[in-house]
């Protein structure tokens, strides 16, 4: 599974209102801005479609369209969502989190070079931010480059060293694969009881 950031509800909220010059008698706008960051997808594709309704600068509709996609990708609709975050880049190429999200989504349809990139980009944009470059570790090892995942996971062990899912994740790149025995006795490896 690839790691979306939990982001602060209220605070992102606010962010948004502030970006979009919210000013009194706003409550719908404030509302739609909630929904946007909210925890339940359909809330946030609804706040945020209407966010979008009401963009009147690029950097507001990136953020509208980003929260779509990363609804889509909590939905697993990963086609949506590469829709949705391309319209994001489209609209303002230096938001980041556009790029991570849409990397979230080509993850998801199991397009890892493409991924691979997008993670890339939000974190040329965004060096301290750590979720592209674990989901970029993924991905590596998904294309079987385990070395560049591992260079991943480091640097993320290097900005945040109390990062257990990276530790983890980097940790089980080189373990050798657990030796099973099925239920009747048999070694999986070679199939008959006693076999070594």
């Amino acid at each position: 599974m690839f790691s979306t950031p939990t982001l602060p509800r209220l605070p992102l909220a606010i962010a948004i209102l502030v970006t979009w010059g919210a000013g009194p008698g706003s409550r719908a706008l404030a509302n739609a801005a909630q929904d946007c960051r909210s925890g339940q997808a359909e809330a946030r594709v609804t706040g945020c479609s209407a966010l979008l309704a009401e963009a009147r600068t690029p950097r507001q509709r990136a953020i509208a369209l980003d929260g779509r996609c990363m609804a889509h990708n909590d939905r697993s609709a990963f086609p949506a969502a590469v829709v949705d975050c391309t319209s994001a880049i489209r609209a303002d190429d230096a938001y980041p989190y556009s790029f991570q999200n849409r990397g979230i989504a080509q993850a998801g349809l199991n397009n890892h070079a493409a991924a691979v990139a997008d993670f890339t980009r939000a974190h040329i944009l965004r060096p301290t931010f750590i979720w592209p470059l674990t989901n970029r570790a993924k991905s590596h090892a998904q294309l079987g480059d385990r070395a560049a995942a591992a260079r991943d996971y480091d640097e993320v062990l290097r900005l945040k060293p109390d990062n257990e899912e990276a530790r983890l994740a980097r940790a089980a790149l080189f373990a050798p694969p657990p030796v099973s025995v099925s239920a009747t006795g048999a070694n999986t490896l070679c199939g008959s009881v006693g076999c070594n």
